[in-house]
């Protein structure tokens, strides 16, 4: 643990003894950490109230409540604050207890001032890492969704496809994949305007999700098309999921879309062809007047 992580910790201190609270006051001071004091669970309280709390070292029992009581009011305040309970030997059922709450440890009577930093040192350390985990989650979870609509990106779609291609082939299994497209987007954004246009998006890939089961992919491919991949699906089941679809945004909107459908392995066994058409059913409706759903056929001008 570096010294300047010491140094940026606001630490309260809460016990109705005043020589506990000089005690740890001074030594954590001596550490380079911010340090205030609390005799009672209400000043402890009125402190959290008016000032940020990185860390808590809390007696259990107080004169005007006990820490149980005190900790859940706190982490209504400020969840995040990390706690450490003070508590006798006698009373560390309480203490787990109060881990159970939220707390981060519990050290126990008489005070051992090193074990006090060796704790805190611990407890900063894992929620910094804890941190950072989170972080690098929140920052992959970032690179594989579209930042506008919230579906799957285009990066997501190509390594899900790829893999779910391999699998519906390889046990001989059905996948269908829709491509779907928004008709008269671009006179939609020069009437409205691209804020307009970009609440459409958000709103279109909300009806979507409500439309679609949760083992669905779906994936915001480009501009106004998206792409919905239906496993263990055949184009005439994808076609009612489609229709749906076509009917709640219509009802909801007031647009249309056309849909494109294609299936593994009856049209293709190869996820970048799956693709390619779908997306070429899609156009065919485009041209064919807009606002149909069309399931691919090996013949295009049969398509239906």
């Amino acid at each position: 643990m570096e010294k300047d992580t010491l140094k940026n910790t606001r630490v309260l201190v809460v016990d109705d003894e005043q020589e506990t609270l000089d005690l740890i006051s001074e030594y954590l001071s001596d550490k380079g950490m911010y340090v205030v004091t609390a005799a009672t669970g209400e000043q402890a309280l009125k402190c959290f109230r008016e000032e940020m709390i990185g860390l808590l070292i809390l007696d259990l029992y107080m004169p005007d409540m006990n820490g149980i009581e005190l900790l859940k009011k706190i982490k209504e305040i400020q969840p995040k604050t990390l706690v450490i309970m003070i508590t006798g030997y006698g009373t560390i059922h309480d203490a787990v207890e109060c881990m159970k709450l939220g707390a981060s440890d519990f050290i126990t009577k008489p005070l051992l001032l090193d074990h006090i930093h060796i704790t805190i040192t611990r407890i900063l350390e894992e929620a910094r890492l804890k941190e950072e985990a989170e972080l690098a989650q929140y920052y992959k979870f970032l690179s594989h969704t579209d930042e506008l609509t919230g579906l799957y990106n285009h990066r997501h779609l190509v390594a899900t496809l790829k893999r779910e291609t391999e699998r519906h082939i390889r046990y001989n299994h059905t996948m269908s994949l829709a491509m779907v497209d928004i008709d008269n987007f671009k006179g939609y954004n020069d009437t409205k305007g691209h804020e307009a246009g970009n609440e459409l998006l958000i709103k279109l890939a909300l009806i979507m999700r409500q439309n679609t089961r949760n083992c669905d992919i779906l994936t915001r491919y480009g501009g106004e098309e998206f792409v919905i991949m239906f496993p263990e699906t055949s184009p005439q089941e994808a076609s009612v999921v489609a229709q749906r679809i076509c009917h709640s945004l219509e009802a909801s909107l007031d647009v249309t879309v056309t849909i494109g459908l294609a299936s593994l392995p009856k049209d293709t066994k190869d996820h970048d062809e799956l693709i390619r058409l779908a997306d070429k059913a899609m156009y065919w409706g485009k041209e064919h007047g807009k606002n149909r759903i069309v399931i691919y056929d090996g013949d295009i001008a049969t398509c239906k």
